[in-house]
Protein backbone atom coordinates (compact mmCIF):
# COMPACT_ATOMS: atom_id res chain seq x y z
CA UNK A 1 0.00 0.00 0.00
CA UNK A 2 2.70 2.67 1.34
CA UNK A 3 4.51 1.62 -2.19
CA UNK A 4 1.55 2.64 -4.36
CA UNK A 5 1.36 6.01 -2.34
CA UNK A 6 5.03 6.18 -2.83
CA UNK A 7 4.79 5.72 -6.83
CA UNK A 8 0.97 8.08 -6.99
CA UNK A 9 3.51 10.93 -5.55
CA UNK A 10 6.08 10.89 -7.33
CA UNK A 11 4.00 10.65 -10.64
CA UNK A 12 2.01 13.57 -9.52
CA UNK A 13 4.96 15.66 -8.52
CA UNK A 14 7.07 14.81 -12.09
CA UNK A 15 3.69 15.91 -13.58
CA UNK A 16 3.48 19.18 -11.84
CA UNK A 17 7.28 19.86 -12.39
CA UNK A 18 6.99 18.94 -16.00
CA UNK A 19 3.67 21.75 -16.62
CA UNK A 20 5.49 24.35 -14.85
CA UNK A 21 8.54 23.59 -16.87
CA UNK A 22 6.71 23.92 -20.39
CA UNK A 23 4.51 27.09 -18.96
CA UNK A 24 8.17 28.52 -18.02
CA UNK A 25 9.28 27.72 -21.55
CA UNK A 26 6.36 28.80 -23.33
CA UNK A 27 6.41 32.48 -21.55
CA UNK A 28 10.05 32.58 -22.00
CA UNK A 29 9.30 31.43 -25.83
CA UNK A 30 6.30 34.00 -26.29
CA UNK A 31 7.98 36.75 -25.09
CA UNK A 32 10.85 36.67 -27.32
CA UNK A 33 8.51 36.04 -30.39
CA UNK A 34 6.10 38.63 -29.34
CA UNK A 35 8.20 41.21 -29.12
CA UNK A 36 7.67 44.99 -31.06
CA UNK A 37 8.40 45.26 -34.73
CA UNK A 38 11.53 47.08 -35.72
CA UNK A 39 11.32 50.84 -36.19
CA UNK A 40 12.97 52.70 -39.43
CA UNK A 41 12.38 55.42 -41.82
CA UNK A 42 8.95 54.51 -43.36
CA UNK A 43 7.62 51.93 -42.02
CA UNK A 44 4.47 53.33 -41.81
CA UNK A 45 2.20 56.21 -43.14
CA UNK A 46 2.63 58.57 -40.04
CA UNK A 47 4.67 61.37 -40.27
CA UNK A 48 5.73 64.35 -38.21
CA UNK A 49 7.18 67.56 -39.31
CA UNK A 50 10.86 68.43 -38.14
CA UNK A 51 11.04 71.03 -35.79
CA UNK A 52 12.86 73.42 -33.61
CA UNK A 53 14.54 72.92 -30.37
CA UNK A 54 11.82 74.11 -27.69
CA UNK A 55 8.91 74.21 -30.20
CA UNK A 56 6.29 71.92 -30.79
CA UNK A 57 5.79 69.63 -33.73
CA UNK A 58 2.94 67.78 -34.78
CA UNK A 59 2.19 63.75 -35.45
CA UNK A 60 0.08 63.02 -38.15
CA UNK A 61 -1.66 59.51 -37.64
CA UNK A 62 -0.88 56.99 -40.73
CA UNK A 63 -3.34 54.13 -39.85
CA UNK A 64 -7.02 54.37 -38.43
CA UNK A 65 -5.90 51.91 -35.49
CA UNK A 66 -3.10 53.93 -34.25
CA UNK A 67 -3.90 55.83 -30.66
CA UNK A 68 -0.49 56.66 -28.78
CA UNK A 69 2.49 58.48 -30.26
CA UNK A 70 6.22 57.56 -28.82
CA UNK A 71 8.51 60.35 -29.67
CA UNK A 72 12.27 59.94 -28.95
CA UNK A 73 15.37 62.30 -29.48
CA UNK A 74 19.06 61.58 -29.38
CA UNK A 75 21.88 63.64 -29.28
CA UNK A 76 25.35 61.82 -30.16
CA UNK A 77 23.49 58.37 -29.34
CA UNK A 78 21.98 59.06 -25.69
CA UNK A 79 18.38 59.78 -25.35
CA UNK A 80 17.49 63.19 -24.25
CA UNK A 81 13.78 63.21 -24.58
CA UNK A 82 11.13 61.04 -24.74
CA UNK A 83 7.18 61.48 -24.66
CA UNK A 84 3.67 59.25 -25.00
CA UNK A 85 1.09 61.73 -26.74
CA UNK A 86 -2.46 60.41 -27.87
CA UNK A 87 -3.69 61.11 -31.13
CA UNK A 88 -6.74 63.96 -31.17
CA UNK A 89 -8.11 64.10 -34.57
CA UNK A 90 -5.76 62.36 -35.98
CA UNK A 91 -2.89 64.64 -34.76
CA UNK A 92 -0.56 64.49 -31.86
CA UNK A 93 1.84 67.99 -30.66
CA UNK A 94 5.34 66.89 -29.53
CA UNK A 95 6.72 69.41 -27.55
CA UNK A 96 10.28 69.44 -27.98
CA UNK A 97 12.67 69.96 -25.11
CA UNK A 98 14.52 71.32 -22.99
CA UNK A 99 14.31 68.60 -20.45
CA UNK A 100 17.04 67.79 -17.81
CA UNK A 101 18.71 65.95 -20.71
CA UNK A 102 18.67 68.43 -23.27
CA UNK A 103 19.31 71.84 -22.51
CA UNK A 104 20.00 73.08 -26.16
CA UNK A 105 21.01 72.03 -29.48
CA UNK A 106 19.94 69.49 -32.25
CA UNK A 107 18.41 65.90 -32.25
CA UNK A 108 17.81 63.72 -34.53
CA UNK A 109 14.18 61.82 -33.09
CA UNK A 110 12.35 58.95 -33.90
CA UNK A 111 8.47 58.33 -33.55
CA UNK A 112 6.12 55.32 -33.61
CA UNK A 113 2.36 55.01 -33.47
CA UNK A 114 0.91 52.54 -31.73
CA UNK A 115 -1.38 51.22 -29.26
CA UNK A 116 -1.77 48.76 -25.70
CA UNK A 117 -3.01 45.41 -26.54
CA UNK A 118 -5.16 44.15 -24.13
CA UNK A 119 -2.26 42.72 -21.68
CA UNK A 120 -1.05 46.62 -21.42
CA UNK A 121 1.89 45.77 -24.17
CA UNK A 122 3.03 48.70 -26.49
CA UNK A 123 2.39 47.29 -30.10
CA UNK A 124 3.76 49.55 -32.83
CA UNK A 125 1.99 50.00 -35.50
CA UNK A 126 4.89 52.11 -37.91
CA UNK A 127 7.43 54.40 -37.18
CA UNK A 128 9.38 57.09 -38.98
CA UNK A 129 12.05 59.76 -38.48
CA UNK A 130 12.43 63.83 -37.90
CA UNK A 131 14.79 65.66 -37.19
CA UNK A 132 14.57 68.68 -34.45
CA UNK A 133 17.17 71.96 -35.48
CA UNK A 134 18.72 74.15 -32.83
CA UNK A 135 17.25 77.21 -32.06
Amino acid sequence: MRITSVFKHSAQAIAEGSLVALLIVGLIAGTALAGKPTGGAGTSAMRVDDGVFAGTTTAYRGTSTAVWVHAKCYQGGTIVFEQWRMYVDATATLSLGPTPSWSSGAANCTAEEGYYSRNMRWRSIGSTVFNVAAS
